[in-house]
């Protein structure tokens, strides 16, 4: 039996685990509360420094404990977290953010759509760039264009000032006698964002510190189960503590048992597609989740390109992977790329608006928490991420294919009819409105149409949802404040399916690392409370328990005996 059973292995998962092992977490908090953190280190074996009792607010300094409660000293406290078994699942690989690095590497991504302060690690919030400059590779990093203001002259500002604008804005005009709300432009840090490999060898040093190298175990969960009379390992339901255990089964018939489960799979949903493919069809069209990662054009196509004939690729979606499988494709010899999309182009800098990501983002934050319900909240989310989006920094790179008559975007334009031959290895489509040098042939599809969260489609839960049933907002489960299922279910959710608490950036490193803060809070409470008070006898209750689960070994009395 785990203490902490994580299934994914991606940046929410590996967040996740970083936190239960960072006894004095600083990343998400300022200056001035890290000052907190040196003085609590330093009286923290002198005085209980969370206080107890129903309603007792916490200090912001959190230890992840699961051997009981009670003051700690400073060598207690460096080390009690990594007493803590955590174990993790991914059907993607052996390793930590395995798919992700795999789609990075199919896809050609040089660097991160996210900011230098957007990571998984809970210690430093400029950790990464820390990272960057100690290893001599900042110059890898690229500053993130028209993000923010630089420092403004006095000949701008009065600039500014006579023509009747905003200070900080460059759009909106004052009325006439208003007073304009000034905003220090050199208070506000340039983004820069890193390259890949800068990411991946920081997160490689997050997992080398906090000792999760050897966590990660390549599986497929099939069964989550919470509370049940567990007769293989006669677990009475009548015993308090066995209704406390979770039971999770992986498609190769393992059971494993655990105190706490935290589920950190994106988005978790079934890929967003215009309509289902058949199994002829899956020959000439793919969608982007599941783009081979050997080879990333079809057989057929390569082909084609190794005889220097004519080729034409369709890209369905608008946002940056519709971008990236498109650069990828004429970098890959294709002859042109249609894109089509549905909507009009967006650029933005982040996946959502900036004035969520931005210095200022408590004001969209507070507003968002404060929301009356749900859909309120749902109805803030889909706002303020509004589709998909590419990057100005990106888009020049579209530009350019353009520009050779390579690439051509067509906004506002949908598939009416797509039928496939399968003796020619080619698609012939029809759209609206129709394009005018569109070929009759054409060789492959590619739907970049992102996945939907859907919290009802994952067949694992289902144990959960029949026992434990919770409401659904848009495929997002409505979960407790501390991010768990329900009260009584210590089942926490990290990543995008955590939006209706997180907000926005609930899908980004950003919403990972702060998803963590908020699921570490509530583990320790429930570790804490999973050894029952009541001296020897509960004591060795709880011991006869991990026996029959195999959380300790029955023998191991033996080594008293001289």
């Amino acid at each position: 039996m785990h203490d902490i059973l994580i299934i994914g292995a991606g940046p929410a998962g590996l967040a996740v685990a970083a936190r239960l092992r960072e006894p004095t977490p600083s990343a998400v908090f300022t200056d001035a509360e890290h000052n907190r953190y040196q003085w609590i280190q330093k009286h923290s074996g002198r005085m209980n420094l969370r206080p107890r009792g129903h309603g007792a607010q916490r200090s912001k300094c959190s230890v992840v404990n699961n051997a009981g409660s009670g003051n700690r000293n400073d060598d207690d406290t460096a080390g009690i977290s990594h007493r803590l078994d955590i174990h993790v699942l991914d059907s993607s690989g052996p390793g930590w953010l395995h798919s992700w690095l795999a789609n990075f590497a199919a896809l050609g991504i040089s660097h991160l759509r996210s900011p230098m302060f957007f990571h998984p690690c809970p210690r430093d919030r400029d950790g990464l760039l820390a990272f960057a400059q100690e290893t001599g590779r900042c110059g890898e990093c690229v500053e993130i264009a028209n993000c923010v203001g630089k420092s403004m002259s006095k000949h701008r500002r009065r600039k500014k000032v006579a023509q009747g604008l905003e200070i900080g804005t460059t759009a909106r005009r004052r009325d006439k006698g208003a007073v304009a709300l000034e905003v220090d432009e050199r208070d506000r840090k340039d983004y820069f964002t890193p390259s890949a490999g800068v990411f991946g060898d920081y997160c490689a040093d997050v997992v080398g510190r906090y000792g999760l190298e050897d966590l990660v175990e390549e599986t497929q969960v099939a069964s989550i189960d919470f509370g049940s009379d567990y007769g293989e390992v006669n677990l009475h339901h009548e015993d308090e503590i066995a209704k406390r255990i979770f039971k999770v089964t992986t498609t190769d018939g393992i059971i494993r048992f655990a105190k706490v489960v935290v589920l950190a799979i994106g988005a978790g949903g079934k890929p967003n597609m215009p309509r289902e493919l058949s199994a002829v069809e899956k020959e000439g069209a793919c969608h982007s989740t599941q783009l081979p990662k050997q080879v990333f054009l079809a057989p057929s196509m390569m082909q084609k390109i190794l005889k220097r004939a004519p080729t034409a690729v369709m890209i369905v979606g608008g946002g940056l992977t519709a971008g990236q499988i498109a650069n990828q494709c004429i970098e890959n010899g294709v002859g042109h790329v249609f894109m089509v999309m549905r909507s009009a182009l967006k650029l933005k800098p982040f996946d959502i608006d900036l004035d969520w990501m931005g210095k200022f983002q408590n004001v969209q934050k507070a507003a968002f928490w404060s929301a009356d319900s749900d859909e309120e909240r749902l109805e803030m989310l889909l706002k303020a991420r509004n589709g998909g989006s590419i990057p100005p920094r990106y888009f020049k790179k579209l530009q350019a294919h353009v520009a050779s008559r390579s690439l051509s975007i067509h906004i506002h334009t949908t598939v009416l009819n797509q039928t496939w031959d399968h003796q020619r290895k080619s698609w012939n489509i029809e759209t609206d409105p129709p394009i005018a040098d569109l070929p009759r042939e054409i060789d492959y599809i590619y739907y970049a149409t992102g996945v939907r969260p859907d919290a009802d489609c994952l067949p694992f839960l289902s144990p959960l949802r029949e026992n434990f049933p919770i409401e659904v907002k848009g495929g997002l489960p409505c979960l407790t404040q501390d991010l768990a299922w329900a009260k009584e279910v210590p089942l926490f959710v990290a990543g995008r399916l955590a939006g209706l608490r997180i907000g926005p950036d609930c899908g980004n490193l950003e919403g990972a690392r702060a998803g963590a803060e908020r699921i570490s809070w509530a583990v320790e409470d429930v570790l804490e409370g999973w050894r029952p008070d009541g001296g020897e006898e509960a004591d060795d209750e709880y011991h006869r328990l991990c026996q029959r689960v195999g959380s300790v070994n029955m023998y191991e009395s033996l080594d008293d005996v001289e």
